[in-house]
């Protein structure tokens, strides 16, 4: 188990000059001292390998449902296994080989998931999907994505350990330490990975029950007041990870949104006319995606400036030390192996030619103006979205959020300079976009690489070679889809790219929704002055209440466990330490079982085995009974989740 350990903190005088902050109160897996096999050519081929696979499910899970899967867990899952196989024959893996797979694998998934959101988008503008495009954009906003977010490694996942917990991150670390360090961590896993298989497969695949249960009302005359929840295993386990403070701000936001803004719009009449005649549910959801979310969005962008802004001694640092670099009078080789990120001359120079890159290769078509707003936006928020990801993890991260507040500052300046077509303005922000994903992966895959002791600089490298790799075949992957279902058909709607494609246009058109912007980064000014977590609770706003709520109830499962081990004479500490390692596996084990149904799924689709919609073997189960086993489900997952993790509790 790889946990924080208290070691006796030595002298400033006394202290390296070199050292930094991880080697003080963190030990990780593999010591620094070390020297163990990590960036292989068997690692870059089994990761590249899983990277294509992975970029090609999600691209047609995203535009088909608007989530995409994260694909590090089930990587390190699939890698382990491969490397099982092949210590059989005498060949075998390391732990950090591991990693290395894991990363260039989710390099693919969280590219997919930019292209999908973004650059999709053109077709709904009635252009058509170009392959060199599509890779150009790809390659140079997935190249930012990883650049950028280099100089904030040390501030973020090293000085923040503590205070950031990177959900997904920290449970692809457990499922690496469970698969390397034996019986009980595989054990541990296995449990929480074959229920949350099961759980999804009678729930996705037979539609045995709903993990989705909502309810609007009225209360006297003001209707639309909503509630619900999407209780999946990964949202759970993510949850129970985070802890129940940030999980009660995203809650909080959820709140505000789902039971005071919706009701006031839909009872003071801003209602659309496409919602007239609909279920009150159907109602909110409407009021929450034309109106709520740009609310959310709002909040985002002075939530993101002020995070910035919190960060500035942070980036100056970085700055400096790439300064310094630059100048030779950095001592990067003489760092621990653990604490060696790529030298600051790559990043620097790799971003000016990213920038002349999108500027001067014709097909990417933003321009100079265009490529300047790409840039510093990508900086800004690839920031907010490394920050955010270690706060809610990568599936709560609201890149399309950014992706919005980008088209909006984007479309303003590029509108005053004349420019009247929103193809330049959404692939301006698809820049961004694929930036904010990657780097949100990106710094998920070195949090798993800070808990086990893997190179930074080693991991970076395979991060962009995964890039580069995974934009190659991106424009040729959303080509094929489009080509066999039609983007925005009703096999593969995108629903994401047709929301981008519809603001670029409404901004240089004038008909953009600046008063619900207006609210939100007034809300946010509020929270800032009361001292509460603005992003947090921002994403809980711009979210579905149906995500909010299930990771509040992961929280709150984390809590109460908490308060157990409290009224327990636990001097030692021995009961907390296991509850907290038994907890983070079986939460993993969860993550891991739900990423890897939805591949299942997703290529029962894509295969055309089952039913084409809905779940692919439904057992023609009535509503209601879904619903009462729903809440059945619910019950036996928090039972099961909580049993285990106390038990075989040592005795205090």
């Amino acid at each position: 188990m790889s946990k924080s350990k208290q070691v006796e903190k030595p002298d400033e005088a006394e202290r390296s000059t070199t050292e930094e902050p991880e080697s003080e109160g963190y030990t990780p897996h593999v010591p620094a001292e070390t020297d163990i096999a990590e960036l292989t050519i068997k690692a870059v081929v089994i990761g590249l390998a899983l990277n294509v696979v992975m970029l090609t499910a999600n691209t047609y899970l995203g535009m088909r449902s608007g989530m995409t899967i994260s694909a590090s867990i089930p990587a390190a899952v699939i890698s382990m296994g491969v490397f099982h196989g092949l210590r059989r024959v005498g060949i075998g893996g390391t732990i950090l080989e591991n990693n290395i797979v894991q990363t260039m694998t989710s390099a693919g998934e969280a590219l997919a998931a930019g292209v999908i959101f973004t650059i999709a988008g053109v077709t709904f503008l009635g252009e058509p999907i170009d392959i060199v495009t599509t890779a150009a954009v790809a390659f140079f906003g997935g190249i930012l994505g990883v650049l950028f977010m280099i100089p904030m490694r040390r501030y973020l996942i090293v000085n923040k350990h503590e205070e950031l917990p990177y959900p997904e991150g920290t449970a692809c670390s457990d499922v690496l330490e469970a698969g390397d360090r034996g019986e009980e961590g595989v054990k541990l896993i296995s449990f929480g990975f074959l229920a949350s298989l099961l759980y999804m497969w009678l729930s996705s695949g037979m539609a045995v029950f709903k993990t989705t249960l909502e309810r609007a009302f009225s209360i006297g005359r003001t209707n639309g007041f909503a509630i619900g929840g999407d209780f999946t295993p990964a949202l759970f386990g993510v949850g129970y990870i985070i802890g129940p403070r940030i999980a009660s701000y995203v809650f909080g936001g959820g709140l505000m949104a789902w039971m005071m803004l919706i009701p006031l719009l839909i009872t003071g009449g801003y209602l659309p006319d496409s919602a007239t005649g609909k279920p009150m549910m159907a109602q909110a959801m409407i009021i929450w995606d034309q109106y709520i979310r740009y609310v959310g969005a709002g909040a985002m962008i002075v939530g993101g400036f002020y995070a910035i802004l919190s960060m500035r001694e942070t980036i100056l640092d970085a700055l400096v030390t790439a300064g310094d670099e630059l100048r030779g009078s950095g001592d990067t080789e003489a760092k621990r192996r653990t604490q060696r990120d790529l030298p600051m001359k790559y990043v620097v120079g790799g971003s000016v030619l990213v920038a002349l890159g999108l500027v001067a290769v014709p097909q990417v078509k933003v321009g100079l103006l265009g490529g300047f707003i790409a840039v510093v936006a990508a900086f800004l928020f690839v920031a907010v979205s490394a920050y955010l990801v270690g706060v809610v993890g990568s599936s709560s991260n609201p890149v399309s959020g950014m992706t919005v507040a980008t088209i909006l500052i984007a479309a303003l300046i590029l509108k005053s300079t004349g420019v009247t077509d929103p193809v330049v303005v959404l692939v301006t922000a698809s820049v961004v976009c694929i930036a904010a994903a990657v780097a949100g992966d990106t710094s998920q895959d070195l949090k798993t690489g800070f808990l086990l002791g893997a190179t930074p600089r080693k991991q970076q490298i395979a991060q962009v070679v995964g890039i580069a790799i995974s934009a190659v075949f991106a424009g040729w992957v959303l080509f094929f889809f489009h080509q066999a279902y039609g983007i925005g058909s009703g096999t593969i709607p995108a629903p994401q790219a047709g929301m981008m494609a519809l603001i670029s246009k409404s901004v240089l058109t004038g008909t953009a929704k600046w008063g619900m912007i207006m609210v939100g980064a007034v809300f946010a000014l509020v929270l800032i002055l009361m001292d509460i977590p603005v992003l947090p609770f921002a994403v809980g706003i711009y979210l579905p209440i149906t995500l909010a709520t299930p990771i509040f109830a992961g929280g709150l499962v984390r809590g109460g466990i908490s308060k157990y081990v409290e009224r327990k004479d636990d001097e030692d500490g021995t009961l907390e330490e296991h509850t907290t390692y038994r907890g983070r596996i079986i939460a993993a084990g969860l993550i891991a079982g739900e990423a890897i149904m939805g591949i299942v799924i997703g290529g029962l689709y894509i295969l055309e085995i089952g039913q084409a919609s809905g779940a692919p073997f439904p057992v023609g189960l009535a509503a209601g009974t879904q619903t009462i086993l729903g809440i059945v489900a619910i019950v036996l997952l928090v039972a099961f989740f909580s049993g285990a993790v106390i038990r075989n509790a040592p005795d205090v």
